[in-house]
């Protein structure tokens, strides 16, 4: 019959698949409890019968076909090729894959948010937090552009919009964004869009930072965004916007690695191509001159970690004081270098110079610290530290100091705070966790002004419970404060202040240079404890959770 009536069999089949996309889009559209993972998937009329209970809920056709794989040879390549690209998948035996797909549906066409709430969601972080990250959605100006590239991208921008906002919508933006990064763990559609969500998310996501900015890593991978890395200066604008893809996902993998004590996944290719290559590119921008110096920073940062912090419980010998002395001159090198390029942006004021400023006493901290792991003398004698020890010791108070005056002083600083990715606030977090350790354990041989530091704890503290009165308490600079001001207390250095911040200083001087710290006091051996049983390298989570049989100490 189909033979004999091919003409109008097509028109009837071609009017019934446009009545059965209707009907389906309007139960999406009226209903918002249908279930969230069931994709429509059209499917030619002879096999519906035969298919439709193997249909998977993510609207893939599952075929019971095995994988099927075969050797091959591209006469137009030479023989050094990749050893993987011999062997191909047959797409035939490929199970899952699509039959009649267009986009994928995002939260919008879910009914979980309605279009007026994700464009104000897209409003908030096209013109504000974007900024931040070094203008991720350069290849975008509209919502309608993120959704018909990536749900998966426009999930990213509502849930972290949300969190910001603040919005009650937040919690099902954020399930909704979950199920979409975990559907990337297997899936064979991937594009460079889903990969700058995975680092949207990972930037501001806490809870799960680590497993977004792995999947990231890993889809850059599989995309072979790396390839295109040693062709700068780019002259095509397609490989110049995968270079510059890979260096956010490498920034982003740094940010979750080496500051939680786990080695990187991602390589800098600086030997093989500098970073600074791709700033002679034709399309290269301003935000790139942020992006490479951070890629300059996180390198020398990866070299600390490699050198001192594999084994967090090994003593710091003295016999490694050079290569010490050698990365804080790489570090005091890039500060020279670097900030003074970054000019004032329209958007976020001065933030380009005082992030560096920031960026560069957290390296700073973070590779003096070390020195804290030095062996004591003998057991239940205090850290005393030589001349050369102490000089970095010197430094790590001063880092930490710096930081947290520069919060407290600077209002410009406060009002950008609260956009920072979650890199930002877990430093400051570490910062606060150092001098309060510092000043409770007393090193032998440390010079400190301990009330003033005192004052900057519980400055720090007040500044931060007023920040975030109105801020969502799913963010983690929320949790963070909450938690400052328990530690304050629980050791008697709250001074029950509450700071408004429109009375606090500003800092209106050079804005990469951070408050010096004064060293007057001479803080005696009394009431002492060994520093090297703490790891001050791992951050602290939210709640701070440490033994508190290891306080249980009194301090002047």
């Amino acid at each position: 019959m189909l033979l004999e009536s091919d003409v109008t069999w097509k028109s009837s089949v071609e009017q019934k698949l446009r009545v059965l996309e209707d009907a389906i889009q309007k139960l999406n559209e009226k209903s918002a409890s249908v279930d969230k993972d069931s994709i429509p998937v059209v499917m030619a009329p002879e096999t519906t019968s035969h298919t439709r209970n193997n249909t998977e809920r993510t609207g893939l056709v599952t075929q019971q076909h095995e994988s099927g794989w075969e050797v091959i040879m591209d006469l137009n390549r030479g023989p050094g090729v990749i050893p993987a690209s011999v062997v191909s998948e047959i797409a035939e035996a490929i199970p899952g894959t699509y039959i009649g797909a267009t986009r994928e549906l995002d939260l919008i066409d879910r009914g979980i948010i309605s279009l007026a709430d994700a464009e104000g969601y897209f409003t908030f972080y096209y013109g504000r937090l974007d900024h931040f990250l070094y203008r991720v959605l350069a290849e975008h100006d509209s919502l309608s552009s993120v959704r018909k590239s990536s749900a998966l991208l426009t999930a990213a921008i509502c849930v972290v919009g949300a969190l910001h906002q603040p919005s009650l919508q937040y919690q099902a933006c954020y399930q909704h964004f979950v199920h979409l990064a975990s559907s990337r763990m297997f899936s064979k559609k991937n594009s460079h869009d889903d990969v700058r969500a995975l680092c949207i998310g990972a930037f501001w996501l806490s809870d799960i930072s680590w497993n977004l900015s792995g999947t990231a890593v890993r889809l850059a991978g599989e995309l072979n965004l790396h390839r295109c890395i040693p062709k700068a200066p780019h002259t095509k604008r397609a490989c110049y916007l995968r270079t510059r893809l890979y260096y956010l996902v490498y920034i982003c993998d740094h940010h979750f690695s080496i500051a939680y004590g786990r080695p990187p996944l991602t390589r800098d290719f600086g030997s093989i191509t500098p970073p600074t290559d791709f700033l002679k590119s034709e399309f290269a921008t301003g935000d790139d001159v942020r992006l490479v110096s951070q890629i300059e920073i996180w390198t020398i940062s990866t070299r600390i970690f490699d050198r001192f912090s594999l084994d967090p419980e090994a003593h710091l010998s003295e016999q490694l004081i050079p290569q010490l002395r050698r990365l804080s001159i790489d570090l005091d090198t890039w500060r020279a270098d670097w900030p003074d390029r970054f000019g004032f942006n329209e958007t976020t004021g001065s933030h380009p110079r005082k992030e560096a400023g920031l960026h560069y006493y957290f390296a700073k901290l973070f590779l003096c610290s070390h020195v804290f792991r030095k062996a004591p003398i003998a057991e239940g004698q205090p850290l005393n530290f030589g001349p050369d020890l102490k000089e970095f010791a010197d430094m790590a108070v001063h880092a930490s100091t710096s930081i947290l005056q520069a919060i407290t002083s600077d209002q410009e600083i406060q009002s950008f705070l609260r956009e920072l990715p979650a890199y930002f606030d877990t430093m400051i977090a570490f910062a606060f966790v150092f001098l309060l350790r510092v000043t409770v354990k007393n090193p032998a041989n440390i010079w400190m002004d301990k009330a003033d530091i005192s004052d900057t704890l519980d400055k720090l503290a007040a500044v931060l419970e007023k920040m975030t009165e109105s801020m969502h308490s799913r963010h983690l600079l929320t949790n963070i404060a909450k938690s400052m001001r328990k530690l304050l207390d629980r050791f008697g250095y709250s001074q029950n202040r509450r700071y408004d911040s429109a009375t606090l200083p500003s800092t209106t001087g050079d804005a990469s240079i951070l408050p010096d710290v004064n060293h007057q006091n001479w803080v005696s051996p009394t009431d002492m404890m060994f520093l090297e049983q703490f790891d001050f390298l791992n951050s602290p989570d939210a709640d701070f959770n440490f033994d508190p049989d290891f306080w249980a100490t009194p301090h002047p």
